[in-house]
């Protein structure tokens, strides 16, 4: 298991951690707005076989239910830039609505996965 991100971004003044772990032809990514990381809302993301087609997924929530939207978004979004399986740990105690939090946590994401992109085929 390598670490590639481990990275804390502000978003909406509030503190995000991001951690991608590079598993064996998979990946593990953990997100949480809090320092001390939970296991949360757990989502599995499959790259398509077939392009053009969206990557599938699928999820189950431990805890934290409620951010099935969220959680779907990111794993399949980090899925399908990484072209592996990618478990995402999503662990998020804030307020804030999904639809309000989703498209920064991705942009956030996006600009992440674009700094190791050179370090993926290691």
């Amino acid at each position: 298991m390598r670490l590639l991100i481990d990275e804390k971004r502000e978003i909406f003044t509030e503190p995000y951690y991001f951690k991608l772990f590079k598993l064996h032809e998979s990946y593990l990514l953990l997100i949480s707005n809090e320092r001390d990381m939970g296991i949360g809302s757990v989502y599995m993301s499959l790259p398509s076989t077939i392009q053009g087609l969206p990557p599938s997924s699928a999820n189950y929530g431990l805890f934290g239910m409620g951010r099935d939207l969220l959680g779907k978004v990111i794993s399949e979004q980090c899925s399908s830039f990484l072209k592996a399986p990618t478990l995402l740990l999503l662990f998020l105690k804030t307020k804030l609505k999904d639809e309000k939090i989703v498209k920064p946590l991705v942009n956030a994401l996006n600009d992440m996965l674009k700094t190791i992109e050179n370090d993926l085929d290691k």
